[in-house]
Formats: structure tokens, sequence, C-alpha cells
């Protein structure tokens, strides 16, 4: 069973993202290490994503002026493409909602596989450059 819960450890935290995140680093040229990473992310709400209490993701969100801005969804390499990601956005729509936000906004790099799960879960793209698709779901 997916579980979310806040985050014990954020420098664990941002060691998974960067794990994770590297082929991107490397693709677009960005030269961060652990320390940036968690400055980066330390002000966010963090999250661990446990399957039968096994760490197999992060989630960061922040919310701003009824906004909720997606921060990140990270899944391990051997638990995507098995519907955690889309089951997390759920978890993201259901606390957007408690917060009464009217829309979830985020970016992802172009080359990134997870472009195509936030846009079959109801994301739009409303603008891109030359590294993210920045998207936006509305909330009823």
């Amino acid at each position: 069973m997916l579980k979310i819960a806040k985050v014990k450890n954020l420098k664990s935290a941002a060691q998974f993202t960067l794990d994770n995140m590297q082929i991107y680093y490397e693709m677009y040229d960005v030269n961060w290490n652990i320390d940036d990473v968690y400055q980066a992310t330390k002000a966010l709400d963090n999250f661990d994503i446990l399957m039968n209490n096994e760490l197999i993701g992060v989630l960061r969100l922040s919310f701003d002026n009824k906004i909720c801005q997606l921060r990140d969804i990270q899944i391990g390499t051997a638990y995507q493409g098995k519907g955690y990601g889309a089951q997390v956005i759920g978890f993201v729509k259901a606390m957007a909602t408690e917060q009464q936000c009217y829309a979830i906004e985020l970016k992802v790099f172009q080359r990134s596989p997870a472009h195509k799960l936030y846009s079959r879960v109801g994301f739009t793209t409303n603008k891109q450059d030359e590294r993210f698709y920045y998207m936006t779901m509305p909330l009823a």
C-alpha cells in the first residue's frame, strides 16, 4: 500500500533526488551536489513516498496564493511505470483541494517521461523554454 509521510531526514531526501535526477543534470549541464539540492528543497513541504514501509520516492510541494506548486515527484527507477506517480498526484490533488487551491502548477524537464504522466492525469502545457514544460491542472 502506498503511503505519503513527512520526510524524516531531509539530507537523505536530497540524496535520493540527486541520485534520481543525475541523468538530467548531466544532460543539461547542471552541476549540483547534495548540499545544493538540500538548500533548494529544505523550505518546501517534503514527503517520503513509501510502499509497504519501503522508501520508493520523494514528493515536494509549496503553496502560494491558492496555487499548489508541485515542485518534485521523484520515484526510484525500480518503481517507475507502475502507477505510483499517478497515485501520488491523487494525493497532491487532495491536499491542494484541502488547502483550497484552485490549481496545481509544475515544471518538468522536456526530456523527462514524467511529462506524459502529467498530461495523462490532466495537466496541460502552458509554455515551454529550452529545458522545461510549464504545466497546470485546474481544480474544481
